[in-house]
């Protein structure tokens, strides 16, 4: 695998693995709300990895992309429109969201700075075993979002994080910019409704 490749493989393992025992932790104490002790750690640790400074955030959020691209990214959105449509009942609360738009601006920041430029960028491997690895790691950290949230660990997510991987993945690898992956998460987890998901105030129709 090379000393790199392995490095870089522990590296993002080690993420996953503090994910977890933080959500499992935490939901002992505080049951559902532990998203937010979660979602702190999580993207905390993401930033001291990657360490982004202000020239790669420039360089990879202003990447000229053409239009293939741009909407090839956004095919995941489609994933949250029914979603959206089944949940817009349950949004309310200004906590919440708040809550929900905070998540929605820096968890797509994070992830995608982590899971597709990080681990794209330094990774040494072919462009479709990067991409491939890479959305495996994506799909397994999403399961302990699914220590306290009912939607989540749900084998219906499974698809649709999978597609999400491979395409975000596949755009960045065509343009090295994240701009357009990050609008597009930004948007599914809009769409997707994920702190009441989280709270499992709303769980979507197929999955109940």
């Amino acid at each position: 695998m090379g000393k790199a490749n392995t490095k870089i493989t522990l590296t993002a393992l080690s993420v996953i693995f503090i994910g977890f025992v933080v959500a499992m932790v935490a939901n002992i104490y505080i049951n559902e709300w532990a998203f937010i002790p979660l979602a702190l750690v999580y993207w905390t640790s993401i930033f001291v990895i990657v360490k982004p400074t202000k020239k790669k955030l420039t360089l990879i959020l202003s990447q000229n992309t053409r239009l293939k691209y741009i909407l090839i990214s956004l095919i995941p959105v489609l994933f949250g429109i029914a979603s959206f449509a089944w949940g817009i009942q349950y949004i309310n609360g200004f906590a919440l969201i708040l809550l929900w738009i905070i998540f929605a601006v820096f968890n797509p920041i994070a992830e995608e700075l982590f899971w597709r430029s990080y681990l794209l960028d330094n990774l040494s491997w072919k462009p479709v075993a990067k991409i491939l690895f890479s959305t495996g790691l994506f799909l397994l950290s999403h399961m302990m979002w699914g220590v306290f949230s009912i939607t989540i660990r749900s084998h219906i997510m499974i698809l649709p994080l999978i597609v999400m991987g491979l395409i975000w993945g596949y755009v960045y690898h065509k343009t090295k910019s994240l701009k357009w992956c990050i609008i597009a998460h930004c948007l599914v987890d809009i769409l997707n409704l994920s702190v009441w998901v989280f709270l499992n105030i709303y769980i979507p129709p197929v999955i109940q």
